[in-house]
């Protein structure tokens, strides 16, 4: 009897078990919930909405176009070096002066009677130790004589020299050939070291200098040609780069540049602003610029992404010159692809894409 019973309760799980296999096959497909009702079937690959730029080719070179200030090539403030009230005054106002012209004379009075005190003083000296240097050669006085006469002309032509020193602080001469400005002082005045007399400024060339980005700091030479507009009046010159700064800064991340252009006509005014406009031409004929975004690099070099039959491909690339916007592909395209600019983060190679919105060229032009 105990037999029975195990043999009925093993055929109850077979029945229940044949049951389950039933209700699974119906879930699965057979029964009312089958595919594309209660369950889904095997999904499609992502389709990735991206933006994309149309590649056009142009010629290789940027123009850059900055702000820069026109100097006056050497400038100073001339200003007494002593103390004393002003006798002569020789400058004019906008007077052009050569170099060594005396423009001011302090009062010298006192220090030229101490000059001929002085001068006695030496000649006093020097007759003292031609006798002394006498007396030694007959055995009349010592060596320690000699040396102690010549000790006191020694010291007796410098107080000479330190007079005469003193003498010249009262004159002020133009250091250099220039233009005058407006005269601070007239005749009389009590002058102290630092008093300005005058601005005097060499303004038959004149330099520029202006900023250079990071990008374009070996992009110039010394020689190289310059435009430079003033605006305001509606005139241009060319100017020649004289030097640039040796380093770059570490605030601005820019080069410093000087420009010298002539200015022997008078035409332009230091101190005023001049629009600069410098063409950089690379190595190669033509490039073809992208939005910078569209450039991602690795441990291979640069590379971007252009769409092929709806798939993302990649297309590694040389570059040239980059601005904040753009960069110069300059091998590695052909004009008319089309650069993926967003979704970079997800897309990889084969990725299947769908072009919603077309960047317009002119969007990423630089004057």
């Amino acid at each position: 009897m105990k037999r029975f019973f195990e043999l009925v309760v093993v055929a109850l799980v077979l029945a229940l078990a044949a049951c389950g296999g039933e209700d699974a096959k119906d879930a699965a497909g057979k029964g009312p919930g089958g595919p594309g009702k209660g369950a889904p079937g095997k999904g499609k690959a992502r389709t990735y909405a991206v933006e994309g730029y149309i590649a056009k080719a142009h010629e290789a070179s940027k123009k850059l176009q900055t702000m820069a200030t026109l100097e006056a090539m050497n400038s100073v403030m001339l200003t007494a070096a002593t103390n004393g009230r002003l006798v002569n005054l020789y400058a004019k106002d906008g007077a052009n002066v050569q170099k060594g012209t005396l423009l001011a004379k302090i009062d010298d009075s006192e220090l030229r009677a101490q000059l001929k005190q002085a001068e006695s003083n030496h000649q006093l000296a020097k007759q003292k130790k031609d006798r002394t240097q006498g007396l030694v050669e007959k055995n009349a006085a010592t060596q320690a004589d000699l040396e102690s006469a010549e000790a006191n002309l020694k010291s007796a032509e410098a107080s000479i020299e330190l007079i005469k020193a003193q003498i010249a602080k009262t004159e002020v001469r133009a250091p250099f050939g220039g233009k005058l400005g407006f005269v601070n002082v007239s005749v009389g005045a009590w002058m102290t070291s630092g008093t300005s007399i005058a601005t005097l400024s060499e303004v038959k060339q004149l330099k520029a200098k202006f900023a250079l980005p990071q990008r374009y700091a070996t992009h110039l030479k010394v020689g190289d040609s310059i435009e430079l507009l003033d605006e305001e009046r509606g005139i241009s010159r060319t100017g020649k780069v004289k030097a640039l700064d040796a380093t770059i800064s570490e605030s601005s991340r820019t080069r410093q540049v000087m420009v010298v252009v002539d200015n022997g006509d008078g035409e332009w005014i230091a101190g005023s602003y001049a629009k600069v406009s410098v063409e950089f031409v690379t190595s190669h004929s033509k490039s073809i610029p992208v939005p910078a975004e569209a450039l991602t690099l690795d441990k291979d070099g640069g590379y971007v992404f252009i769409v092929k039959e709806g798939k993302a491909q990649m297309a590694r690339v040389e570059t040239g010159l980059r601005t904040p916007i753009t960069v110069d592909v300059v091998s590695g395209l052909t004009e008319g692809d089309t650069v993926i600019t967003s979704g970079l983060m997800s897309i990889r190679q084969g990725s299947s894409v769908r072009i919603r919105e077309i960047r317009n060229n002119a969007d990423y032009e630089v004057d």
